[in-house]
């Protein structure tokens, strides 16, 4: 049995990866007096934590052990409605993911006043797809175990309240590390100049932008999913996306630090410009 994620080796692999927070942070354009906002969701338990901060000291630096290490990140310390104060380091290592709102808003009631990026969530990690019998469901079965290519952790099939069968297929690691190769060779000209963040299973790429349209969001947002075959639900303004430097631990005895993979290009992309290169067909 693998042993959990030690302190030393939790402290040490963040020291590597400090500056990929801030690399993110700032590639997105965020200004030093916007509000960012974040939410620390439980990997393994579904528990959801909302906190802010300013960016005031927008470096992170990580050079001490995880015991003063907290005490001295300042920055990466966050508030609760409250004022109450959340070492982001400390419940990342208790199991707690951190996420980021990409646009910008002044509060979390208030309308957005910035697209700091379009994105997309490339998840490889899973087959998940609707059926309405139980033949469907044999044979989709059958299809993917005969696939030699698909290498399977589990599969389960639940029915829900509407009749349908839902059937959803777990790949391995390795099945996966070899779909994420895939996936940059397949569309390596269409992302090239985009920022690419690696998770465990699979990338989220963004186009920062700059003069943006809030009301071209969403329909963007679509097409891009299309265009990549990746997540369709992250379309909405208020969408939250996990930030890098940080570990995914769903699984704490086999933790994933997500990491900045490449940064892209200075310049920012416009929505036209992004839409003509990938010819998209952006819908409501």
């Amino acid at each position: 049995m693998t042993p959990r994620l030690s302190s030393t080796t939790y402290s040490r692999n963040l020291r590597r990866f400090s500056s990929h927070a801030s690399y993110f942070i700032k590639k997105l354009g965020c200004r030093q007096n916007e509000q960012l906002y974040f939410t620390l969701v439980h990997d393994d338990k579904n528990k959801n934590k909302r906190y802010s901060t300013s960016l005031i000291h927008p470096a992170m630096t990580l050079h001490k052990p995880l015991s003063l290490l907290e005490r001295r990140t300042s920055q990466f310390t966050l508030f609760t409605k409250r004022n109450k104060r959340i070492h982001v380091l400390s419940q990342n290592k208790k199991g707690y993911a951190v996420f980021m709102e990409i646009n910008y808003r002044e509060t979390r009631t208030s309308d957005f006043k910035k697209i700091r990026a379009q994105f997309i969530d490339v998840d490889l990690n899973k087959i998940s797809m609707h059926l309405d019998t139980k033949e469907q469901v044999k044979q989709m079965i059958e299809s993917i175990h005969s696939d030699p290519e698909e290498q399977l952790q589990s599969i389960t099939v639940k029915r829900n309240k509407k009749g349908q069968y839902h059937l959803l297929a777990l790949r391995s690691k390795q099945r996966v590390t070899k779909l994420k190769k895939a996936f940059i060779k397949k569309f390596k000209l269409q992302i090239k100049d985009t920022m690419i963040i690696e998770t465990k299973n699979g990338y989220h790429i963004y186009w920062v932008v700059q003069g943006a349209s809030v009301s071209k969001f969403v329909p963007i947002q679509k097409a891009l999913a299309q265009k990549f075959s990746s997540d369709p639900l992250i379309t909405n303004l208020s969408r939250v996306m996990r930030i890098p430097g940080f570990y995914h631990m769903k699984n704490p005895r086999s933790p994933f630090i997500v990491k900045v993979r490449q940064l892209g290009r200075k310049k920012p992309f416009s929505q036209e410009e992004i839409i003509q290169s990938l010819a998209l067909k952006p819908f409501n």
